[in-house]
């Protein structure tokens, strides 16, 4: 039987003002059970999903019509003109409604918020299980297998049954580097391989490692997770802040990585798969330039790369989420 994916539809009827700030009112439908689901998020909430859904995209090689996210107002702020909010409307509803489009992007954290739970439990067993299947990591096993499949020669170590006698764990973190693009933290992560004997670094921003937390709590395990770094504001020259937030999350991955059962479950196989391929092994010759550096990054500023050269004032500190 051909498999049928679940259809929605999405609105934005109107839009709410809170602190003088605008925030749309996002409704999603799922046209099968009617259940609904309202969301309310700002422009630049919503710009931030979008560059996650570019990089889902990238990631897993989805081949799908270019996605046109509605630009942002340069001149006047969409504040001051209510005819203006309205046609940002349905510029974002449209885009939403292309994004749905593809069940590829729904099992996306970011996406999964804004699907409905379902209520109707005489939904035919296949809807059902489909309905399940969005909302899990295991949608994307078979993307997963593929994408490893294709990079399989670069990817040189993958979590191994626990020899015996061996009372080490197989891998370990260091946060060794940090940078700051637009206003967030990026970390160079020094991960070393026991079994293997094999070192290798990679970058990672606090989203995407919270985003994997989310993940892992899905896994039906019979202890508790460690618990992850909550998010907070730093000051970017306050040496001891940055120290402090590395460390916390140095501990947590190192924690996360002392349980077997964690270490061998799909997600953290494609964590340290995806780490090698966007990083680089130590020691070893790169056919190219190496992406161990903070400069040559595949995470990128959405507005600017990040420029040594550009105009800062070393006095001025900035204040950035991490």
């Amino acid at each position: 039987m051909k498999k049928t994916h679940t259809r929605y539809l999405v609105e934005i009827p109107t839009h709410e003002y809170q602190d003088k700030k605008v925030y749309y009112v996002i409704k999603v439908t799922n046209l099968d059970t009617k259940d609904f689901k309202e969301v309310k998020k700002r422009y630049s909430e919503l710009e931030s999903i979008h560059y996650k859904i570019l990089e889902w995209i990238n990631i897993f090689k989805i081949k799908i019509p270019q996605l046109q996210f509605p630009k942002k107002k340069i001149l006047f702020s969409t504040n001051l003109s209510e005819e203006s909010i309205i046609k940002r409307r349905c510029e974002l509803q449209q885009y939403f409604n292309g994004v749905f489009q593809h069940p590829e992007l729904q099992s996306l954290g970011s996406i999964e918020e804004f699907i409905p739970v379902t209520k109707n439990r005489n939904l035919p067993e296949q809807n059902q299980i489909n309905q399940n299947s969005n909302n899990q990591w295991s949608e994307i096993e078979a993307l997963k297998k593929s994408y490893l499949a294709k990079y399989e020669n670069q990817v040189f170590s993958l979590p191994q049954q626990k020899p015996q006698q061996q009372i080490k764990q197989q891998y370990s973190f260091k946060f060794v580097e940090h940078a700051f693009i637009d206003n967030s933290a990026i970390y160079t992560i020094e991960i070393t391989d026991h079994y293997a004997n094999k070192s290798w670094k990679f970058n990672q921003r606090y989203q995407d490692l919270k985003e994997n937390h989310r993940q892992l709590k899905k896994i039906k395990i019979n202890f508790e997770l460690p618990e992850f770094p909550q998010k907070k504001v730093i000051n970017s020259m306050d040496n001891n802040d940055l120290k402090d937030r590395k460390t916390q999350l140095e501990v947590y991955l190192n924690s996360i990585f002392k349980y077997h059962e964690l270490v061998q479950s799909n997600l953290m196989v494609f964590f340290i798969a995806k780490s090698q391929l966007d990083g680089n092994e130590i020691g070893c010759r790169s056919k190219g330039p190496s992406q161990t550096t903070l400069e040559n990054s595949s995470i990128q500023s959405q507005t600017n790369n990040l420029d040594q050269n550009d105009d800062f004032d070393p006095k001025q500190p900035r204040k950035i989420t991490c």
